[in-house]
């Protein structure tokens, strides 16, 4: 008798045949530009010119420090924040307060790499104050990087496994994105109206966001207390019935979400369906092939839960290839299925 999982060996395969191709129009766009354009004519707004090429010489210096922590290169890091630090008092006001905010970030950055992790987590929620600050002296645009330093407090929580307090912040980061709602975020001062101004950028948040929750739901797909269902219950369930398919990217996330729920609500069978759908879909854009992964991920995982699991080998490779063929990173590197 055939299986569900053979039938979607099958039609994954015969999908695997097919050119995968993206409708016109709907290619990825530089969500990175355009918050870096943005940043950049408010700082020339508020300081001049020449206050603008001083600041953007000092926050280099501090993105220096963070990719040598990227690199795990510490003692280096550490000597190039000192010395960034020393740049610092040439600048005042709005200037100084600007490249304040990428100071704390850096060396909040650093703390997370030393695992000093309260250390790094109070120098981030200070710079959500002195962001929210800025922002009500016309930086509008800073918010975007708020939601950008709870995601990084989030990480860390889980970098020292407090993941209920990680899931709690995400929950709450992805209340204020989908219904401008701000309850748990850390600080009191947010405002949904900013957040809308730019709604590429409150998009692609929203999007990062759940991407987020998506890649550590891969991750957790067998662990005792944070499994699948944890994650459906908690995240998914409530955002599928909230979300407002208001925008391409929404409609998205709504089809993303409706797959990942019909495993729970419906059968493993009608997932498995879904899945192919999602995966069939040719207006579904790159930038959204993590939550392709996940949707693969979490089918390999339900193979495994078969018996007897030798006999569903065959078609893990089936999907595992599939993946490295048609699903690339969001470095263009083909995927690796963490399942």
């Amino acid at each position: 008798m055939t299986t569900h999982l053979q039938l979607f060996a099958e039609k994954l395969s015969a999908l695997d045949r097919r050119p995968l191709t993206t409708a016109d129009g709907l290619k990825a766009y530089n969500g990175e530009a355009l918050f870096a354009a943005l940043l950049n004519n408010e700082l020339r707004a508020q300081v001049g010119e020449a206050g603008h090429d001083e600041v953007r010489h000092v926050i280099a210096e501090y993105f220096q420090a963070v990719l040598l922590c990227r690199q795990n290169k510490l003692p280096e890091a550490l000597a190039q924040l000192h010395r960034t630090d020393q740049l610092r008092p040439a600048l005042a006001g709005n200037a100084l307060d600007y490249a304040t905010l990428f100071q704390l970030s850096a060396w909040g950055n650093y703390y997370y790499k030393t695992r000093e992790a309260d250390r790094a987590i109070g120098l981030l929620r200070q710079g959500l104050h002195l962001s929210a600050d800025l922002e009500r002296r016309g930086f509008g645009a800073f918010i975007y990087r708020r939601i950008e330093q709870l995601q990084n407090i989030a990480n860390i929580h889980v970098k020292q496994q407090n993941l209920d307090a990680a899931h709690e912040l995400l929950r709450n980061v992805l209340t204020f994105l989908h219904a401008g709602r701000a309850q748990g975020l850390l600080i009191a001062d947010w405002d949904a109206t900013t957040l809308a101004q730019t709604p590429i950028l409150h998009e692609g948040t929203l999007h990062a966001v759940l991407r987020q929750i998506a890649d550590q739901n891969t991750r957790n797909l067998g662990h005792p207390v944070y499994h699948d269902a944890f994650y459906h219950q908690y995240f998914y369930k409530d955002l599928l019935a909230q979300l407002e398919t208001t925008t391409y990217n929404r409609v998205i996330l709504y089809n993303w979400l409706y797959v990942k729920s019909s495993y729970h609500e419906q059968s493993p069978a009608a997932f498995l369906d879904n899945v192919l759908e999602f995966l069939a879909d040719e207006a579904i854009a790159p930038h959204y092939n993590m939550l392709k992964a996940n949707l693969l991920s979490q089918a390999i995982w339900h193979c495994r839960q078969q018996a007897p699991a030798e006999a569903h080998q065959p078609i893990i490779t089936s999907i595992r290839g599939f993946a490295r063929q048609h699903i690339t990173d969001t470095g263009g590197q083909a995927i690796r299925l963490a399942a």
